[in-house]
């Protein structure tokens, strides 16, 4: 079965705010010059400009970042496999101990698609059958236990740290 993450943010909306604040902070600007001479620079005002849309830049890159960070996790030899300490083959027939990839036939990771749902959400889909048991584990057919290998939940531990790193970029 599929496994689908779903992320979303506010950015829209903030956007929506800090554009009105900066129409105001613009319009206030020219008033102010017109009326009081006051010397408002207009490169000072341009600065404060550069911050409309930051809430939305800042998360299409944090969702580019997450794209493929998503993938390093599966590739990083970090995971356990039902607590083997010998050698196990897998399907592709490689000889494989622990810790291991999760990467083996490559269905799992070559199955990712990213849907950009609006400006501020987006869902990351993997469609191989059996991407949900693979990132939850649970119980196979023929009666053993899949080991969960969460290989999202390094990437979303991290998000906070990437956007306040990205918010940092964009208002400078």
């Amino acid at each position: 079965m599929a496994y689908q993450l779903r992320i979303e943010s506010s950015a829209l909306k903030a956007d929506s705010i800090i554009g009105k604040m900066l129409d105001a902070l613009s319009v206030t600007a020219i008033k102010a010059r017109r009326l009081a001479g006051a010397n408002v620079r207009q490169d000072e005002v341009n600065k404060l400009l550069k911050l409309r849309g930051i809430n939305t830049r800042v998360f299409e890159r944090t969702m580019d970042w997450a794209d493929a960070d998503f993938d390093q996790q599966m590739l990083e030899e970090k995971w356990r496999w039902k607590g083997s300490e010998g050698r196990t083959r897998r399907k592709n027939g490689q000889s494989v101990t622990e810790p291991r990839d999760i990467v083996d036939t490559g269905n799992l990771l070559q199955s990712k698609r990213r849907e950009t749902i609006n400006a501020s959400t987006a869902e990351f889909i993997w469609d191989d059958e059996v991407a949900e048991l693979v990132h939850d584990g649970g119980k196979i057919k023929k009666g053993g236990i899949y080991p969960a290998r969460p290989w999202t939940e390094e990437t979303l531990k991290n998000i906070d740290t990437v956007i306040n790193s990205l918010h940092a970029q964009e208002g400078r």
